[in-house]
Parts: structure tokens; C-alpha cells; sequence
């Protein structure tokens, strides 16, 4: 298959990524055909950027999603054109919306099979490169498939393994084959499954962190501790706490990630389109701000600033008037006359700030929940996870004692409110209300509800060998 107009747009997507790799910045050549593409490591890089750019293009569609449709977020009338079908359980299978999310990230990881297909075939670079490149690809397969099981597998995230979840595709697409291409979806366990074998080959050939010396670049291409991190996630979303204790420990054993001091070091001010570097916090993200201001590339379609949404009363109760993550990353204002307070974790009205995916803090409470579930008592360890992040956002408190929690129940009730407060409007909410048996934006959603319907389009085209989440038959 010879796919000019395609890999012509992977060098152009390759500048998406040159401010954490200057290997990137490639001149585009007219004519490419697969061959060339994959013998050189200077062009496979660039199908490896442009596969990166076509997951941040996905993450760009639902994003806001996950928080609009979650019990920490609230919207204005405007944006209930978009919601509240969704959150009162009314959504069809033709939304188009949803349709979108399937869509892209089925896009992304059909190129991620493209190159674990072709560079081993085609490529005459050194061995250790092609290695790394396939292994990123494996990542992004990995984090493409886990949003598509979040949105779509029946039950995926609550604790339902056997129930259908997305179909698997692995192979690298060559045109469409009704005799092979045409199956019925996976079970949630199976597609859990890929995930993992797909991140625990990635580690092998992927780079350590330390030796990734650009923080944009770290943050930006997957290394062993991104999958590390994705891995805590996964495992997370499935309830197996001993296994997410093992790789949020991993991770936090590195010394290349640590809290920031400040806030707005980790979403700054960017009024005027400047490039905003990561931090020392970020484990992984898209760099919108270094693309220069070309909107070929795409904004980050995250438009919080317009103050559409904004945290819903019975989260913002929770915080401290002196919390920093209120009096520094909030806005207060008027809706309707009543005070609401909107993030200003994406403060840029041109969509130019980088897009965060996964932070530091995320991990450490993975750890302190995990632990929480797997043993019978309230530790120090325990404690020191938890004030690790609440200490940060309140440094005049003393922070939480062992004595402040009557069992390790109430401890882990503490940690979930903690992540809410911490990782509001990170496009991760609803999975973690889900995973945790919380209810969504709507608490009487019933549960077969709490799960996209499969796009109607790919029911028809299948002739109905995929088929629809019970929820919507």
C-alpha cells in the first residue's frame, strides 16, 4: 500500500515534536512512498511524531469529556447542549461526538500497528533505535486502547472483565478484508490484557528517564517510567491493587520526578502564546505551546477559560480558603448571579498550553490508595503519601496523623477526595469515579448507562457481528 498523502503528513505532524527532540525537525520531501519512510531513522522519526500527534489529537476530543460527565465539574446552559444527553442517559448510538472519540483513537493506534509492521521489514537503522520506535508505538497502542475501554467496554472499569469491551486490532491495516476484519469485539479482560503485554515490552527498549536530558522530551516521547506510571493506571482501573503498588512504586523510586514548589510552575500564566515548559512533575504530555502558533498542528481544544465549566459546589466546599490549588489555579466569577469558580489550569483563550496527561501526583496517591486496600491498618507510609500532596497546596497545616482516620476505610475516602481536588479538569475524572464505584455527574445513571454506546456506524458496517452495549439495545 503506498500512502504518499499520509506519510507527507507525518514529516509535517514531526515539527509538532521539535522542541523535545531537534531530530525532528525534518524538511519534508515531495514524493515518499513506504520503503523510504522506514529504511531511514531521520523519516521514521517522523512517522513516529506524527503517530504521537495523531494520539494528541484524540486526547484533544475527549479531554473534557471526562470531567464534564463527572461529579467534579459543572457547565453552563451552553454546554448542556453537549452534556446533559449524556449525563441523563439519553446519548444515541449516532452521536456524533462519540463517534469522533472512537474514531481518532482507532486512527492512532492503526498507525501504531504501521509501524510495528514496517520497521521491522523495511528498516536498515540501527537495531536499538528501530527497537525504541516500536516500542513507543506499543505505547501509544496501550494508552490509545485503555481510553477506548474506559469510554466504550461494558463494565470495563467496573470490575465486569468478562463483558464485551472494544474490538482488538493488531495487525497492521492493508485494506479492508471483510473475511479478517470484521470480528466481534473483545472482552474487557482481553483488551486489559494487550495493555499490559503491550507496556511491560515497551520498557525493554525504552529509554530511562535520566537519559532522556531534555524534561521535554521526557515528558513528551514514552520512556520506562511513562509506562511504569500507565501501568499503575491500568491496573488501577482494574482493581488489582497489589500489582498498581508494585509500579507506582517503581515509579516513585526515580529521582527525575519530584513536586514542584510552586503551582504555576506546573500550569503557568500564558497570556501571550509563549513556549511553556513542562515540569519537573510531568510524566506525560503533548508540548501545544512549542508548536509556534501554527494552527496546523491543532490547540489543545480546551477552552475552560471561556467559563463554560467550573468545579461543582460540593467539591469546591472541600477545599481550604488558603488552598493553594484555590487561591492560585481558580477563578472566581458570577453564573446566574451565583459565584462559581473556574480552573485556570488551561488559561491560554488560544488553546496554546501544553496538554497534560499524567502528573506525579496521580501515582502517589495511586500508591497511598493501593496500599490502603491491601493492608489492614492506617501506616505512617500511608500518611506520608497523602500529606506528600495535601502539604503542597496547604503548607501552613500540620497534615494528616494516623490517629485522624478511624479505619482504612475513611483513609482511602480521604486519598479519592484528595485526587479529585488534585487532578480536577485532567481529563481523568469520570474513569476514576467509575473505578472506585462512585457515582458520575448524574448519580441516578444506572450502570449500563455509565459506558458509551458503540457508534452506530460500526454496528452497520459489521452487519452486526459488533455488537452494542447493553445499555443501549
Amino acid at each position: 500500500m503506498k500512502t504518499r498523502y499520509f506519510f507527507q503528513t507525518l514529516l509535517i505532524a514531526a515539527i509538532f515534536l521539535t522542541a523535545c527532540d531537534k531530530q525532528l525537525d525534518l524538511a519534508p520531501e515531495d514524493t515518499i512512498i513506504e520503503d523510504k519512510v522506514f529504511e531511514k531513522f531521520t523519516s521514521t522519526e517522523s512517522a513516529v511524531a506524527g503517530t504521537y500527534h495523531m494520539l494528541f489529537a484524540a486526547a484533544t476530543k475527549d479531554y473534557i469529556m471526562a470531567e464534564a460527565t463527572s461529579p467534579t465539574c459543572n457547565y453552563s446552559s451552553g454546554a448542556g447542549r453537549t452534556y446533559d444527553e449524556i449525563n441523563n442517559g439519553a446519548v444515541l448510538p449516532e452521536n456524533t461526538q462519540l463517534q469522533g472519540i472512537y474514531e481518532a483513537y482507532y486512527a492512532a493506534l492503526v498507525q501504531a500497528n504501521l509501524l510495528l509492521y514496517k520497521i521491522p521489514e523495511l528498516g536498515k537503522y540501527d537495531q536499538n533505535q528501530m527497537l525504541q520506535h516500536m516500542a513507543e508505538a506499543k505505547f501509544i497502542r496501550a494508552y490509545a486502547y485503555l481510553r477506548l475501554l474506559g469510554w466504550y467496554g461494558d463494565g470495563a472499569l467496573m470490575n465486569e472483565s468478562q463483558k464485551d469491551g472494544v474490538v482488538l486490532y493488531l495487525e497492521h491495516y492493508d485494506g479492508f478484508n471483510r473475511d479478517t476484519d470484521i470480528r466481534p469485539r473483545n472482552s474487557n479482560q482481553e483488551v486489559f490484557n494487550q495493555i499490559i503485554a503491550d507496556l511491560e515490552d515497551a520498557i525493554i527498549d525504552l529509554p530511562e528517564p535520566g537519559e532522556q536530558t531534555a524534561v521535554e522530551t521526557r515528558v513528551s516521547r514514552a520512556n520506562k517510567a511513562t509506562c511504569e506510571a500507565l501501568l499503575a493506571r491500568v491496573y488501577m482501573y482494574q482493581r488489582d491493587y497489589t500489582n498498581a503498588l508494585t509500579w507506582a512504586g517503581k515509579v516513585l523510586t526515580r529521582t527525575e520526578y519530584q513536586l514542584e514548589d510552586d503551582l504555576l510552575k506546573v500550569f503557568p500564566l500564558n497570556p501571550n502564546d509563549a513556549v511553556i515548559p513542562f515540569s519537573k512533575e510531568h510524566l506525560f504530555g503533548f508540548p501545544v505551546s512549542s508548536n509556534g502558533g501554527n494552527w496546523q498542528f491543532g490547540g489543545n481544544n480546551i477552552y475552560y477559560t471561556y467559563n463554560n465549566y467550573w468545579y461543582s459546589q460540593s467539591l469546591i466546599g472541600t477545599f481550604a480558603d488558603t488552598d493553594l490549588r484555590k487561591t492560585s489555579l481558580m477563578r472566581e466569577l458570577k453564573y446566574q448571579d451565583n459565584p462559581v469558580y473556574v480552573t485556570n489550569k488551561y488559561p491560554n483563550t488560544n488553546g496554546r498550553d501544553n496538554l497534560t496527561i499524567m502528573r506525579l501526583p496521580e501515582v502517589i496517591l495511586y500508591k497511598a490508595e493501593a496500599l490502603g486496600r491491601t493492608s489492614n491498618t492506617v501506616t505512617q507510609e500511608m500518611i506520608d503519601l497523602l500529606n506528600e500532596v495535601h502539604l503542597r497546596a496547604n503548607p501552613t497545616e500540620s497534615g494528616y496523623t494516623i490517629e485522624d482516620f478511624e479505619s482504612n476505610d475513611a483513609f482511602i475516602d480521604r486519598v479519592l477526595l484528595e485526587s479529585n481536588k488534585e487532578l480536577a479538569f485532567e481529563g481523568c475524572s469520570r474513569f476514576d469515579q467509575l473505578r472506585t464505584d462512585r457515582p458520575l455527574y448524574n448519580p441516578e445513571l444506572p450502570d449500563n448507562k455509565k459506558v458509551f454506546p458503540i457508534p452506530l456506524r460500526e454496528i452497520q458496517i459489521s452487519n452486526g457481528v459488533v455488537k452494542q452495549n447493553e445499555g443501549y439495545n
